[in-house]
């Protein structure tokens, strides 16, 4: 099974999940850094605030009154109780006569601006001051701190995803590589094993395990192709022994007209047989690639003509008709092939049209020039019971659109590997009620190719 593009690698994945873990614990950390800092800088402005207002506290008196200046920025106020009520006696201008005076020593926040306030225990002096500064200062340093921490925990996220992908791709090239080796390997190259490195890591484990999986699948291959082949070997003996005492049975004179016709019946299906076992013996050459073209030029015209005539009792049975059309234009309808394998190829595309043809309709067979320079093209078109149908698993072997079709379902992966191995290009194509296969087979001679 091919697979698809990758869209998202181990690498990135390995990346995405390393920054997402290091985003978690990188904002969660600065957070937690920040809440700590924000009340100690909040607690140092308190303890600042507190002593600025004791210091002009201790240089305040209300009897006489002797107010202290503020500090720049600052406005206070000075008061003190008498009879259970508070009589200011200095108070700033500004928005600190829109604050309350708080009922207890300390700092409060309010209307934007912090406020300290303290009071003397000097039964003399029983003064009272409120010292009211902005909060501005203290909460753009906060936002700072904070703007601080997101910026470093980005650059810090951003560089460690670089460094996470930069280490992945290192850490995954001995992986790449069992891929790469993996690639190369197929059904007639399954010995060739991936190289294994000496890590003793999982990587190691995991190349032996593939190693000792490709042995076994390559075991099982060979068992299977050593049965098809001698089970096809084992097949042609008898059946050339039916046929020919068929054949000189059927030479005497004096048989019956009904004998006769069985006769020849039982002979078109050790034909059939005999065909069918040649394929199998074929399939089992191509899967072995121990199969060798004896070829030579052939008229297409001829092999065409004598296939069909051939077909000709299962055409009558469908009620088929044929159209053949062989182009005038063409240089030539010789082709270089292996003449038994191209019969086998031709066979099993005209086989196929006459199978899934619709009862009563014409099987088309069209022999031109081909748009490739010194090929030639055939193409077989039949009408089918829909409009369309799948045709991209057709020429995988022994592969059926549906468990009730007839046959084993190689002819097409038979058509596809013969043509291969003359050079060529073949191609199906189901649209607009029609199936048609197309095959493009050399005229000449090819760099390699020998008659």
């Amino acid at each position: 099974m091919r697979i698809g593009k990758r869209q998202f690698g181990i690498k990135l994945k390995i990346t995405a999940a390393f920054s997402l873990i290091f985003i978690l614990l990188s904002f969660s950390f600065n957070l937690y850094c920040y809440r700590k800092i924000r009340m100690l800088m909040i607690s140092d402005n308190d303890a600042y605030l507190i002593a600025r207002a004791k210091t002009l506290l201790d240089k305040t008196e209300v009897l006489p009154a002797i107010i202290p200046l503020p500090d720049q920025n600052t406005s206070i106020r000075v008061l003190y109780h008498s009879a259970g009520k508070p009589i200011v006696v200095f108070q700033s201008p500004g928005i600190i006569k829109n604050i309350r005076t708080p009922a207890k020593t300390g700092v409060t926040d309010t209307l934007g601006m912090r406020v300290a306030y303290v009071a003397s225990n000097n039964e003399d002096n029983p003064a009272e001051l409120m010292l009211v500064r902005s909060a501005d200062q203290l909460n753009s340093n906060l936002q700072y701190l904070l703007l601080l921490l997101f910026t470093c925990s980005l650059l810090s996220v951003l560089l460690a995803g670089l460094i996470a992908y930069i280490l992945s791709f290192y850490l995954l090239q001995p992986v790449q590589r069992i891929i790469n080796a993996a690639k190369l390997i197929n059904a007639h190259k399954l010995r060739d094993v991936i190289p294994v490195k000496k890590t003793n890591d999982e990587l190691q484990e995991l190349t032996e395990t593939i190693n000792t999986m490709l042995v076994r699948i390559d075991e099982s291959l060979r068992q299977q192709q050593n049965f098809f082949a001698s089970a096809s070997h084992e097949l042609k003996t008898p059946l050339a022994i039916m046929r020919a005492e068929i054949e000189v049975h059927l030479s005497k004179p004096g048989l019956t007209p009904a004998l006769s016709n069985l006769m020849e019946s039982q002979l078109t299906e050790i034909n059939r047989l005999q065909q069918v076992v040649q394929e199998f013996l074929l399939v089992s050459q191509l899967k072995s690639s121990g199969i060798t073209l004896h070829r030579q030029q052939i008229d297409l015209s001829l092999v065409i003509l004598r296939l069909f005539n051939r077909f000709q009792t299962f055409m009558q049975q469908k009620e088929l008709s044929t159209d053949i059309d062989f182009d005038q234009d063409a240089e030539t309808f010789l082709v270089i092939a292996d003449d038994d394998k191209l019969n086998i190829l031709l066979m099993n595309l005209i086989e196929n049209a006459i199978k899934y043809a619709v009862p009563g309709t014409p099987i088309s067979c069209a022999v031109k020039q081909s748009n490739i320079k010194d090929y030639i093209t055939i193409s077989f078109k039949n009408a089918i019971n829909e409009e369309s149908f799948p045709t991209e698993n057709l020429q995988n072997a022994f592969h059926r659109e549906t468990i009730e079709a007839n046959g084993a379902g190689i002819g097409l992966w038979l058509v596809k590997e013969i043509t291969n191995l003359h050079n060529g290009k073949f191609s199906i194509e189901s649209s607009n009620f029609f199936f048609e296969a197309v095959v493009d087979l050399p005229t000449t001679l090819y760099p390699g190719m020998d008659l």
